[in-house]
């Protein structure tokens, strides 16, 4: 049994994505400050991978690339690479590996890591509890807050590890970047989102940014799926001229943005949460998805958090894709132009106007 000050070799699986990496990173420093001596190794995608570089509670990172559907060489490359960041987990020789994100997927990588103890909540879905030694009794996605449940499996695992207990506060997430501390009088729109849901509509973004004209610069971020819809917002802008930044930038330069801007805006999306973590405040639209799992809220942090909930019956049906009948996503029409616009005026002024250091 290992104790306090024990060396022991902990791995955490959370592969992707960027908003759920960022949600599992209170549950790092929770393992870091209950057992200081561990080495900690995470293992990840490498979409969400910036966000860990360099990170003050890592020893160190694996990067798993999925091979994913591509043919020829490139196949071929992605699974030598894989291959690579499997030999280099099992060279680690973890003591035990905790995952995250309980998906058939990710439990196959914490046993291909050859821990001999293998935890993972008891819930887990496509029969990846069968992989787990150690059956973590959690709650169950939509019980609580997904912050609050990485933080409750990284104290199980303690537990289960005998490694000590923490029972202090969920601690704020960090990141392991140099970003700039200068904050300018900016409001970044984010117009995109992985699941099509929780996309905001370009016609209200634009009539956001209309109603910001003249009192604060607008940008426009996003990776190259969100060029077309970014594109969308500036034809319909009929006052506003935002400066469309989207499919410009990496992770990393996308943190830069975001950590020197005013306010963020936008739906449940990965940029949303990191802004959040950067210390910015935020504006949520939350048509689809339900801010109590996975709110901006649910980060800890001081700087201002207003979400905007879809009130239709259907509301919220945490769902990638609208699953009415006639595909009319009335969840939707609650969110008013002047309501979001007048959440961000709000938050312009805030007097903590620096971001936090990452």
């Amino acid at each position: 049994m290992w104790n306090y000050h024990s060396t022991v070799r902990l791995l955490l699986v959370r592969l992707s994505a960027i908003g759920d990496v960022l949600h599992a990173l209170p549950a790092l420093e929770v393992l870091r400050r209950a057992a200081p001596a561990a080495e900690l190794t995470w293992v990840v995608e490498p979409t969400a991978a910036p966000l860990l570089e360099g990170h003050p509670a890592l020893d160190r990172l694996v990067v798993l690339d999925r091979p994913g559907v591509q043919a020829g060489p490139r196949r071929l490359g992605a699974l030598r690479q894989a291959a690579g960041a499997l030999a280099a987990l099992r060279g680690l020789r973890a003591d035990a590996a905790l995952d995250l994100q309980g998906l058939l997927r990710s439990a196959l990588v914490a046993r291909a890591a050859g821990a001999a103890r293998v935890l993972g909540p008891v819930w887990a879905r496509e029969g990846a509890a069968h992989l787990y030694t150690d059956r973590l009794g959690l709650p169950r996605p939509g019980e609580a807050h997904v912050v609050e449940r990485h933080a409750r499996a990284a104290r199980a695992a303690l537990a289960a590890l005998g490694l000590g207990a923490d029972d202090g506060p969920v601690p704020r997430a960090r990141l392991g970047l140099t970003l700039p501390s200068r904050v300018e009088r900016r409001v970044v729109l984010l117009p995109g989102a992985g699941k099509p849901a929780n996309r905001p509509p370009p016609g209200l973004l634009a009539r956001v940014a209309d109603r910001l004209a003249g009192r604060a610069e607008v940008v426009l971020v996003g990776g190259p799926r969100d060029a077309p819809r970014a594109r969308a917002i500036v034809e319909r802008c009929a006052t506003a001229r935002p400066v469309d930044l989207t499919a410009r930038h990496g992770l990393a330069a996308t943190a830069a943005v975001l950590a020197g801007a005013a306010v963020v805006v936008g739906g449940d999306t990965g940029p949303l949460h990191l802004a959040r973590v950067l210390g910015r405040p935020v504006v949520g639209l939350f048509h689809a998805a339900d801010p109590a799992r996975t709110g901006p809220a649910g980060l800890p942090g001081d700087a201002p958090v207003h979400v905007l909930r879809g009130q239709a019956d259907c509301a919220p049906c945490c769902a990638a894709r609208c699953r009415r009948p006639d595909r009319r996503r009335v969840c939707l029409r609650p969110i008013t132009a002047d309501a979001v616009a007048a959440r961000v005026v709000d938050a312009l002024d805030y007097p903590g106007q620096s971001p936090a250091s990452a």
